[in-house]
């Protein structure tokens, strides 16, 4: 024939049969049209739909891997009456798509897909829907949606399927000839460790904290970072924003953007992450204790990340999540908070034991600090057995007459604190707590001991209903904020020496060789008599890592 089909039935090919004796015995035509349908996604993850390749249909992990990558719409495009975009059926702002062609059979209620005219296909109420063939080349583009982040009953992975469905005649339901399929990979949410450049500084504003918050909004200004204050309209009184919530980050090849986490704790501080950090291109997530009482072990104190590290040849470029437990029983962290966090599998955490505090939280006794050697970063450990090297050594150069708390009501000597067997007890007590942490932590991050800092810190055992709990004896001086390589400090008010505070001179003379700078910020009264201290009261919104979770190993 002269040309190909172009459409259906067009009688464009013939066939004719001979008998053994070349014999015409007829001519009969055939009609046959192909039709080419696929869907396609951005599976090699360089930003752009390709068409058809050929490992679209499965996820691979690593540098070399392939599948697509989805993000939850958690952010919300509107400022008045908020509501996550991923609770809307429709959506007026596009920052990644896919093209999807006809038949569309989802397999799970974990996403949403709009026409590039934003009329909602299917979604949590229709998981299948039809698209009706318009002829000759027709190409469909869809936006896809991601609704729920990785948790434990969901590992991610997301199926698309589109069928070309054939009639079977009067009262027979349709049946597929051809299926084409995708898979997503539903970005984890990931958190950010220290060594990653600061952003935006977040701090309460109270009716009996202006000196503190004229110290933070000093230190931010000379680093040339933002400041964002909670006023008491918000806060209510509550001044611990880093127990409240917790920034990370969704990442693709085509989009990013911050997810702040709300912790279940839900003090006076409560509304703040939903009403003034949910926004335009800033999502938020949370998860709820349904059977569970909240405990102090749900204050993100108690959530802290490492730098990366490579332990035993393993590799974790994002670092790895710290969280505080009990070590048998005991106060814990909800286990719904611990499955989203193991769930999100590219951080992969750490249990610590805090416990044995009364308020329980990691950041009480450990941070991380960058530094230019090694590992590019330094564990800071609260260390009593440090703390009383200082004033021991107090004493035996003649200043055991020198005083703790200078000018404060609880002032105290250097001789009367080394003469205090039951305080001596409790550090001992406190010490071996720390230790065993220690020990986890460097198997767990595959550190050295020269990757360790202790710094001089002493605690005091309080008696608790549920049993004896430590807190800091001063100001606990790991509990800082780190802004680069500017550190805010709590002031320990520690004896004074040649007009010098000695505790402060012994943290300056560990850090400063490594190229911070520490700045010593007064949280006496309205955070440490509270029982928390500068990274207690602050927040700190991060860069994203320049590593791409799905070139993980895993």
């Amino acid at each position: 024939m002269d040309t190909v089909s172009e459409t259906a039935n067009d009688s464009k090919l013939s066939v004719r049969y001979y008998g053994e004796k070349t014999e015409s015995l007829g001519d009969a035509v055939l009609h046959l049209t192909a039709v080419e349908i696929s869907l396609d996604v951005d599976a090699d993850r360089d930003g752009v739909v390709e068409k058809n390749n050929p490992n679209k249909g499965s996820w691979k992990w690593g540098p070399n891997g392939h599948g697509a990558v989805l993000l939850v719409n958690c952010d919300s495009e509107t400022t008045y009456k908020k509501t996550l975009d991923s609770e809307v059926d429709e959506i007026n702002k596009v920052s990644g798509d896919t093209l999807l062609n006809l038949f569309l059979l989802p397999e799970h209620k974990l996403l949403k897909l709009f026409l590039k005219d934003y009329i909602m296909v299917v979604g949590t109420d229709t998981l299948t829907e039809e698209v009706p063939y318009l002829g000759g080349k027709t190409e469909l583009a869809f936006f896809v949606e991601g609704l729920r982040f990785p948790d434990k009953d969901f590992d991610g992975l997301v199926t698309i399927n589109l069928s070309l469905l054939e009639p079977c005649g009067k009262g027979f339901p349709e049946t597929p000839i051809f299926t084409d399929t995708v898979v997503f990979h539903i970005s984890p949410w990931i958190m950010t460790p220290n060594t990653l450049k600061p952003v935006e500084v977040y701090v309460c504003s109270t009716n009996d904290n202006y000196t503190f918050l004229k110290s933070i909004k000093n230190l931010v200004d000379k680093c040339g970072y933002k400041l964002k204050i909670c006023y008491e309209y918000m806060n209510r009184g509550d001044r611990w924003m880093q127990d409240e919530l917790e920034f990370g980050y969704i990442d693709s090849p085509h989009h990013q953007f911050p997810v702040v986490l709300d912790s279940p704790r839900d003090g006076d501080l409560q509304d703040f992450p939903y009403e003034s950090i949910l926004g335009p291109d800033f999502g938020y997530v949370t998860r709820n204790a349904l059977n569970e009482k909240v405990s102090s072990l749900d204050s993100f104190g108690n959530l802290e990340v490492s730098p990366p590290v490579t332990v035993n040849g393993k590799s974790y470029p994002l670092g790895r999540i710290i969280i505080g437990v009990a070590a048998t029983r005991g106060r814990n962290m909800t286990q719904v908070v611990q499955d989203f966090l193991w769930a999100q599998k590219v951080q992969e955490p750490i249990a610590l034991y805090s416990d044995w505090l009364v308020v329980g939280h990691v950041d009480e006794f450990m941070t991380f600090v960058p530094a230019p050697d090694r590992k590019k970063f330094r564990l800071l450990l609260a260390s009593p057995d440090a703390g009383y090297k200082v004033f021991k050594s107090l004493q035996k150069k003649g200043h055991g007459e020198a005083e703790m708390f200078p000018g404060l009501p609880e002032v105290i000597s250097v001789n009367e604190i080394l003469s205090d067997k039951k305080l001596q007890a409790e550090n001992r007590y406190v010490q071996n707590c720390i230790d065993w942490n220690r020990d986890v932590l460097k198997k767990e991050l595959g550190l050295d001991d020269e990757d360790i800092i202790d710094l001089p810190i002493l605690f005091k055992v309080l008696e608790e209903k549920t049993g004896p709990r430590a807190v800091a004896y001063y100001p606990d001086m790991v509990n800082m904020i780190v802004l680069g390589d500017q550190l805010g400090i709590p002031k320990p008010f520690g004896p004074k020496v040649n007009g010098r505070c000695a505790l402060e001179t012994e943290v300056r003379s560990l850090l400063e060789p490594l190229g911070l700078k520490c700045t010593f910020i007064d949280d006496f009264a309205p955070y440490h008599k509270l029982l928390g201290e500068v990274h207690c009261g602050s927040n700190v919104l991060r860069e994203r890592s320049p590593f791409r979770w799905w070139n993980l190993e895993l």
